[in-house]
């Protein structure tokens, strides 16, 4: 069965802490199976079924299930026989995919986030290969067995992104972008949003479905085991479901739990790294603080670089670094991660130090949450979720609701 992840696109963000009311999703008693399935969206082009938020349903048969299981408080099953849902000692090196040339201009920045969320993420922490085969592009589409899977746009989608698990079928094995996803407010980027698909595909449940994480609003279900202890701030953790990473990086957690299933690489590979704040092309105050995941089996230090030069080195997490009085003007920030060989992962950004101490934040937005609390009543699906923490675009058709910088985008379906 596909996973969706949904995120808010161009909508206003609300605030950390804005409490947020849920869909009641844990039963269809008295209603029949032709009343659910008229209150579940469906997805543009493949008319898949789209439940929940995040669960992609193909046909009514796969519909029909899940609507007994809702019945029996459950909303899906992700295990086989009590099996882990997973790709053979074969498969996990061939995970090849091709990107649609229908993403036009935005092309170039769908294959970098691939690129940073395979190798620089679920590629260091663990014997799998993400391939990326372009001369299938022209032909990137479900039908094309060329490859393990697409990588393709959509818009008006009741998701940001999608993905899938392993044992679907060809035709449901896409990563589906929609064009929200190229304007994202805040600190989750394009790339962080792929991590968290890749994730799906390598076979990750969300981890706020745990018990641990007390987020019955976003429970889904038990079938699943645990690799690690819980990890609230896990790159397949929704920050609006308790989660306390509000960008989506992955953590030291996220890489045992895949070396655990997958075994480590075959080679010492050098440290993730990753900024997690201030945004790349962010304007700030002269004092701000730099926050970045650095994550390796053997690491040794982790340093900021401000314009090329050491500015302190960290030997153990966090690893947040305060800048103090940066002169105004363009500056580059990198961070570099070294483990004991002497391997090292870096990641560089740009920014701008405004003059007179008058930042204007990490960049993208948080926004201001500007919902009146009056949204309509909530119904299944991905659809309406009602509360204090809302806004709309388009005379209400769709509703925006979240706790830390993640959204449900809803479509409301009458």
């Amino acid at each position: 069965m596909a996973k969706s992840f949904v995120l808010s696109g161009v909508l206003a963000l609300c605030v950390a802490g804005c409490a947020v009311d849920s869909p009641e999703l844990g039963s269809t008693a008295g209603m029949s199976f032709e009343e659910f399935k008229s209150r579940v969206s469906r997805e543009p082009g493949t008319g898949a079924y789209v439940v929940d938020w995040d669960i992609v349903v193909f046909g009514d048969d796969a519909l029909l299930e899940l609507y007994y299981r809702f019945q029996q408080g459950a909303l899906a099953i992700y295990t086989q026989g009590g099996q882990d849902v997973k790709w053979n000692d074969t498969q996990k090196k061939q995970l090849t995919y091709c990107i649609s040339n229908n993403f036009g201009a935005r092309k170039q920045a769908v294959i970098d986030a691939m690129r940073f969320a395979a190798e620089n993420g679920w590629e260091k922490f663990a014997d799998v290969d993400f391939i990326y085969v372009p001369e299938q592009d022209a032909a990137c589409t479900a039908q094309n067995t060329n490859v393990l899977f697409d990588v393709s746009p959509i818009n008006n989608a009741p998701y940001t992104a999608r993905a899938f698990f392993p044992g679907d079928p060809r035709q449901n094995r896409n990563v589906m972008i929609d064009s929200t996803a190229f304007n994202l407010q805040g600190q989750i980027t394009l790339a962080n949003v792929l991590a968290h698909e890749l994730g799906h595909v390598l076979g990750f449940r969300h981890e706020h479905t745990r018990p641990e994480a007390g987020a019955t609003e976003c429970y889904e279900d038990n079938q699943f085991r645990p690799l690690t202890t819980y990890d609230s701030a896990s790159v397949m953790h929704y920050p609006q479901c308790n989660g306390t990473s509000t960008t989506l990086a992955f953590t030291q957690r996220d890489q045992q739990g895949v070396a655990s299933v997958y075994g480590p690489p075959i080679l010492n590979v050098p440290p993730m790294t990753q900024f997690t704040s201030p945004a790349n092309g962010a304007t700030v105050a002269p004092t701000f603080q730099v926050e970045a995941q650095v994550v390796d089996t053997d690491l040794a230090k982790a340093e900021l670089l401000i314009d090329g030069a050491l500015y302190q080195a960290l030997t153990a997490a966090p690893f947040t670094f305060t800048v103090q009085d940066l002169a105004p003007g363009a500056h580059t920030l990198e961070i570099r991660g070294t483990d004991s060989e002497g391997q090292i992962g870096t990641q560089a950004i740009s920014i701008v130090v405004a003059s007179g101490g008058d930042g204007s934040g990490t960049g993208g937005g948080t926004g201001g949450g500007n919902g009146n609390g009056n949204g309509p009543t909530d119904e299944l699906g991905d659809d309406v979720i009602t509360g204090g923490c809302q806004s709309s675009r388009g005379g209400g058709g769709i509703v925006l609701a979240l706790g830390l910088g993640l959204a449900a985008l809803a479509r409301r379906r009458r």
